[in-house]
């Protein structure tokens, strides 16, 4: 399907889930549609939508319309390109004090606490999205066995460097503020001080790891 949200803008959404396979399909996509479309200026994909930002010397709605959906069907008909690149290897605390809904998580799971975080950080994400703050990456998919919905009343702060769960998503808050995600865990926040490097490390179909540190190790990287 494709919408048109701005006067040179179009927005593809692909019958594929949104997941790491939705994501390789969109990224599929961009490139495609980069190449078939005169005067792209930007593209932002997530999970199995991609919004295309033309220019207005060459935005046709028709013409956009009409490759945009030979491309679509194109990318549809051949197996995704999963690209290599590197792995965003972050170390997470899964210390009940700097996670209160571990607990809840793991019980909800019939677990224990220590079961939930060899289970969250024995696993390879995939960034589905960027966005909601600057720097906050979508990961999926979380193993089925620890998905939670998230709180019905968000908590008003939560620390820079929490790291949630919400359905089969995972994600690390990367500044102070609110937030609705079941906490698991955190990442100790000398990893997320730099705010570029922040906003850069994590890209749409890259990976992401977590490995489990002790509290002292937490609070060696945290002094």
């Amino acid at each position: 399907m494709i919408t048109f949200p701005g006067p040179v803008s179009a927005l593809v959404s692909l019958p594929v889930p949104a997941d790491r396979e939705g994501i390789a399909r969109i990224l599929d996509l961009e490139r495609v549609a980069r190449d078939a479309l005169p005067g792209v200026r930007a593209t932002i994909p997530a999970f199995n939508r991609l919004l295309v930002e033309g220019s207005p010397s060459t935005w046709d709605p028709e013409e956009v319309e009409a490759r945009l959906s030979a491309v679509a069907k194109e990318c549809l008909a051949m197996a995704p390109e999963v690209e290599a690149g590197d792995t965003v290897s972050l170390p997470v605390c899964y210390d009940p004090e700097l996670a209160p809904d571990l607990e809840d998580v793991a019980a909800g799971a019939g677990l224990s606490a220590a079961e939930v975080a060899r289970l969250h950080s024995g696993a390879r994400y995939t960034v589905l999205a960027t966005g909601f703050a600057p720097g906050f990456a979508y990961l999926g998919d979380v193993d089925a066995r620890i998905a939670m919905p998230r709180l019905r009343t968000p908590r008003r702060r939560v620390e820079a460097g929490t790291v949630g769960i919400a359905d089969r998503r995972t994600g690390i808050y990367p500044t102070a503020g609110p937030g609705g995600w079941r906490i698991v865990g955190r990442v100790p926040p000398a990893f997320l001080a730099d705010p570029t490097e922040r906003i850069s490390r994590f890209r749409a179909g890259g990976a992401v790891e977590f490995r489990a540190i002790g509290r002292d190790a937490y609070e060696a990287h945290s002094g």
